[in-house]
């Protein structure tokens, strides 16, 4: 009886580590942007990625050193249901009898008990969700992949659901199957790896590099190359459009990896909605460096994932949605400049606003135009159906000036654009 007890206490004590699901209902926004993604393919699809997902302050607890690690303020499974993030970068190192997640020297959970705990009741939870794992290997990466095939085993709940790119029924498609084909199937995990001695094509284990093309992620937020180097000075594409793959021709994916600094302190301190352009993960810094990044991959494609540190600040997901859905481009952040705001335009109180311009006003949905208020100069998208659109005398004079600093801004966008890439 006494050892019962014990056994039942330890299990109570064990489950506390994690973060498991409550009866909460997933929040209603996530369930209703995913339901609208059915029809999309999944290369045509941009989700929010979280860089090292499992150092978290969750998974720190009050130990000092792996708060110093960390990267993201939830415990994996909120970062799913309640961020809304997407995809999971893991660091992986074989430690202690199996596949520890790591962050540099710092050690957090076991991979198993985050796959038991965090990500399979997710999944359970939420059947239309779709989640990229993108692992990143350290150490004897032959005994990891020894102790994954062990691990996978154990957790069915997680290793049916990856997707297979060899799997027979994607045979007749030319390219990656639409966000309900997947659901259908329940192939909702797609997990790519850093090395080739961590894959198989027997359990969906994807090489990143021959699915996916990236930029550095060490180069600065003001600049985006290649994470191949040696292409670094090419004007040359990326990569192939085509995944690498002797059994599909399908697009490849772009991850766009936005986070700076050697320390996760520093990058919390540049994702504050504050700075200018609302911060590293604002509209003003983050958008302009999306569009950066689609011309400077040489293909043109939006990113599939958007990679970034303490994913529940700022305006990441709105970029995400503007670049799936459309809209609006976000306005009133902190500006100094035009290039500070997604729109080009910085008002005349320091804040981002739409442009004053003839045609496909850069901030408005599509619909609206953007036109100058009397009261305080600020620019605001109104409906076109409102007959405000040249209601204000000032309007015309705006129109014309700000038609000009558009361009010039535009201008001074590209001439940066070039000389950084």
């Amino acid at each position: 009886m006494v050892e019962e007890s014990s056994s039942k206490l330890l299990e109570t004590f064990h489950l506390s580590l994690f973060d498991s699901p409550s009866n909460d209902s997933i929040v209603t926004k996530f369930v209703k942007e995913e339901e609208k993604l059915g029809n999309f393919h999944f290369n045509n699809v941009t989700w929010i990625t979280s860089h090292n997902a499992h150092a978290n302050k969750f998974a720190a607890g009050d130990n000092i050193v792996r708060q110093m690690a960390t990267n993201q303020e939830y415990s994996t499974y909120r970062q799913l249901k309640e961020v809304g993030v997407r995809g999971l970068m893991l660091d992986l190192q074989y430690k202690d009898g199996g596949i520890k997640l790591v962050h540099g020297l710092v050690e957090y959970a076991f991979l198993g008990d985050i796959i038991n705990h965090e990500i399979i009741p997710f999944l359970e939870e939420d059947r239309n969700a779709i989640i990229t794992v993108d692992v990143e290997t350290l150490g004897d990466r032959e005994q990891i992949m020894r102790e994954l095939r062990i691990l996978l085993a154990q957790t069915t709940g997680f290793t049916s659901r990856i997707f297979r790119l060899a799997d027979e029924r994607w045979a007749m498609k030319s390219e990656w199957p639409t966000i309900k084909e997947m659901r259908d199937a329940d192939q909702r995990v797609v997990v790519l790896s850093d090395n080739s001695i961590v894959t198989s094509e027997e359990l969906g284990i994807m090489l990143r590099k021959d699915i996916v093309m990236e930029n550095h992620w060490s180069k600065g937020l003001d600049k985006c190359s290649p994470r191949n180097e040696l292409l670094e000075d090419l004007d040359i594409p990326w990569a192939n459009i085509q995944v690498n793959s002797e059994h599909r021709n399908w697009t490849r994916l772009f991850t766009l990896n936005h986070f700076c600094c050697a320390t996760g302190i520093e990058s919390r301190r540049r994702v504050k909605p504050g700075g200018i352009g609302g911060g590293d993960n604002g509209w003003g810094i983050l958008y302009p460096r999306v569009m950066m990044c689609v011309e400077g991959s040489g293909h043109s494609i939006k990113p599939n994932f958007i990679a970034i540190d303490w994913a529940h600040v700022g305006d990441a997901h709105e970029v995400a949605d503007y670049l799936n859905f459309g809209g609006r481009l976000g306005t009133g952040q902190r500006c100094k400049t035009g290039l500070d705001c997604a729109t080009g335009a910085c008002g005349p109180m320091q804040r981002c606003h739409c442009q004053i311009c003839n045609a496909s006003c850069n901030g408005c949905a599509p619909g609206e135009t953007c036109v100058v208020t009397k009261e305080t100069g600020v620019n605001e998208c109104v409906s076109n159906m409102t007959g405000l659109i040249y209601s204000g005398p000032s309007n015309d004079a705006a129109l014309h000036f700000q038609s000009l600093a558009f361009f010039v801004i535009q201008t001074l966008m590209l001439l940066r654009l070039s000389f950084l890439c």
